[in-house]
Formats: C-alpha cells, sequence, structure tokens
C-alpha cells in the first residue's frame, strides 16, 4: 500500500489542519501538519462516550469496511466497530487518526514540503510523543477532553503508553494476556492491544498542558 497524495480519492477520511506550525520534539518545525481521521458512531453533547482506536506500525484510519477508491486495501480490523460491535456505535463515537508520518494522509513523507516537491527522506524525525500531542490536538478540536476508551495494538499501545506518562492522572493501562495457544490471528485480535480510560489532557503544540481534563 503506496503513500496516500493530494489529488487521490479520499474515500472515508475526513481532515483537520492544524492551526499553527507544530515543533518536533527533535528540535525540528513542521510549518503545518494535516491529519488524516476517520469516525464511526456520534458524539454525545458532552464527548464522554469517545473512544480512541490507536492503528500500528503501517495502519491508517480505515480500521472497518471495505477496499475502495481512496482505500487499496479492507479495515485492518473488521468486525471491531459497528452496531453491535465490541465498539459499538449504537453507544461510541469511535476516531482512529493516522499518525504523524504516516503517509495514509496525515503529513508526512509524501505530503508535500514547503518547496510542493514531496519530503521524502528530507521529512524530519518524529517521536510517538509527537504523534501523541497531534492526537490530543484532534481530540480538542473535536470538543473530546476525556476518551471513555482507548485502544491499541502494536504501537498503538505504546502511544498509549506515552500518553498515560504525559498525563499522569490517567489511570494505568490494561492490557490482555496474549494466550500462545491461539492461532496469530487470534491472538491479535485478543492480546495485541493496551486499552484505557482515561483524559486526553488538554497540550498545545509545544507539548505544555494547556489545561485539565473534566
Amino acid at each position: 500500500m503506496g503513500g496516500w497524495v493530494e489529488g487521490d480519492p479520499v474515500g472515508n477520511r475526513v481532515f483537520l489542519d492544524l492551526p499553527e506550525p507544530f515543533p518536533l520534539e527533535r528540535g525540528r518545525l513542521l510549518p503545518s501538519v494535516r491529519v488524516a481521521y476517520e469516525t464511526w458512531g456520534t458524539l454525545e453533547a458532552d464527548g464522554g462516550n469517545a473512544v480512541l482506536v490507536e492503528h500500528a506500525l503501517t495502519g491508517d484510519s480505515h480500521v472497518v469496511g471495505p477496499a475502495g477508491p481512496g482505500h487499496p486495501t479492507p479495515g485492518w480490523w473488521d468486525g471491531l466497530i459497528g452496531p453491535g460491535a465490541p465498539l459499538d456505535t449504537d453507544r461510541f463515537f469511535v476516531v482512529c487518526a493516522n499518525v504523524l508520518g504516516g503517509c495514509q494522509g496525515t503529513t508526512g513523507p509524501s505530503s508535500l514540503a514547503p518547496d510542493d516537491g514531496p519530503w521524502g527522506a528530507r521529512f524530519p524525525e518524529v517521536t510517538v510523543g509527537d504523534q501523541v500531542r497531534v492526537e490530543a490536538v484532534l481530540a480538542d478540536a473535536l470538543g473530546i477532553d476525556r476518551w471513555a476508551c482507548v485502544v491499541g495494538g502494536s504501537m498503538g499501545g505504546w502511544r498509549r503508553s506515552s500518553s498515560s506518562r504525559r498525563a499522569p492522572s490517567a489511570p494505568p493501562i490494561r492490557s490482555a494476556p496474549r494466550p500462545p495457544s491461539r492461532p496469530r490471528s487470534a491472538r491479535i485480535r485478543a492480546g495485541s492491544a493496551a486499552t484505557s480510560t482515561g483524559p486526553t489532557r488538554r497540550w498545545t503544540a509545544s507539548g505544555l498542558p494547556g489545561g485539565s481534563p473534566t
């Protein structure tokens, strides 16, 4: 699956353009950041039913759904989201964003640099912390102060762990054991996800807390 670029079919993606340049933890500055994300369900007025799904290293925002224009492959966690599913869209508003540097709609090496050429190998190094801060800005933009639950497999669990360290008031991560006797596909579904409930914490682009969770 190649990187998504401007002009490709959008598919089910929604985009958020951050309002200001984004400083990275390694000292570089991204002059602009666009975040690609998908949502399912309806957000309650108080934002209390929001769930964040964190994708793995090579994933994207297309958690569930068929392949089609803009989505060359089907969703990577089929059956997770929908009416009556584990993340029941009759109850929850579910969000999944492509990470910073992920190249599936969010700013990354396949995006255009300020000189109108692709960033490519010039794209600056980003950290898990940078990715977490971008997700926090997205949460603020959506009006979400606290996630009802966060689910992440592989690198997604790492991001959840990072957000817990950055917001010490968040409760500890709960992670199910990985049963060695199950097929790999079952192990991924049952044991490779770190889950937690807790505040998103408000963060400014500089990474400093911008307020307390409610």
